[in-house]
């Protein structure tokens, strides 16, 4: 059974959102490719109340950093990948899927994390060896925040206003996307979908929670589960080996004892029996 890895969304969130496209093909050929593309994220932020913190857009993918003010993220981006392949299939006189999978989303605390993320995606042209320094790349953000180019629909005071004043903070943010230091989060885990401390993760959890801890359908235990665990879909159903097994048990007691859903709506998500869900619950004493 092939389970796919739900998305995150809801209202005042920030995202780091990258799609590549079709078995890594190329997904911008010339100059007017990438502005056809900044012109729809323009239009699509606006649209759907997207705030476009940072974004790079590279020959074979996106990166981009987001605050989803409504909750409209898969909106957004159903609509801005969906016109720019159409775009670019009939000026390219190809046919068939132009981003080969469903975009990757994570949720992630602005304060720090964003940080590191913006850097991240601004050194996306650097670590590519398309340049040594990312302000010699014509299609990230990073010049906006230099004051070199104008801001436009950008909005990156989130990050920019963590360097100081404004009469120092561009020389400030250049100096950080250029020092050495990457930060702690390795960017590329696809199973770390919340990036923040552990307050931050708690908050988001507590946010996808309704109160009916009954009412929450499977989109919304898969989301709770993947906020805390780094674990395939495929886990929770078909486990292979103890090891797998035993962490299949670790989140059934998660969802139990913490999240306060009742056994016998965990049994019928996790298609077993009940007194399965309890032996479960039980061996832990």
């Amino acid at each position: 059974m092939m389970v796919r890895r739900p998305r995150l969304f809801g209202k005042e969130i920030y995202h780091h959102i990258y799609a590549w496209g079709n078995n890594r093909q190329a997904i911008f050929i010339t100059d007017q490719h990438y502005k056809k593309y900044l012109d729809l994220l323009e239009i699509y932020s606006e649209d759907n109340r997207i705030d476009i913190i940072a974004y790079a857009l590279m020959q074979t993918h996106v990166h981009l950093f987001i605050y989803d003010v409504f909750g409209k993220v898969s909106q957004f981006m159903n609509s801005l990948h969906g016109e720019y392949a159409q775009y670019f299939n009939h000026v390219t006189g190809r046919i068939g899927h132009v981003f080969g999978e469903r975009f990757n989303n994570k949720v992630v605390q602005a304060n720090d994390y964003g940080l590191w993320l913006s850097r991240y995606i601004h050194r996306q042209s650097v670590e590519a060896g398309l340049v040594t320094d990312p302000r010699h790349y014509p299609w990230t953000s990073y010049k906006i925040y230099l004051g070199e180019t104008s801001s436009g629909f950008l909005k990156p005071e989130v990050i920019l206003e963590q360097f100081g004043g404004e009469r120092k903070r561009a020389r400030r943010y250049e100096a950080f996307v250029l020092g050495s230091e990457s930060g702690s989060i390795d960017w590329e885990v696809r199973s770390e979908v919340v990036i923040g401390d552990e307050d931050f993760k708690q908050e988001v959890r507590e946010r996808k929670t309704p109160e009916d801890k009954e009412s929450l359908n499977e989109q919304q235990i898969f989301e709770l589960i993947n906020m805390r665990f780094k674990v395939e879909p495929r886990l929770l159903f078909t486990p292979h080996g103890w090891g797998e097994k035993r962490s299949r048990h670790e989140i059934i007691r998660y969802l139990v004892d913490e999240i306060g859903i009742k056994p016998s709506r965990i049994a019928e998500f996790f298609r077993v029996s009940r007194s399965g869900v309890h032996r479960i619950l039980n061996a832990k004493v």
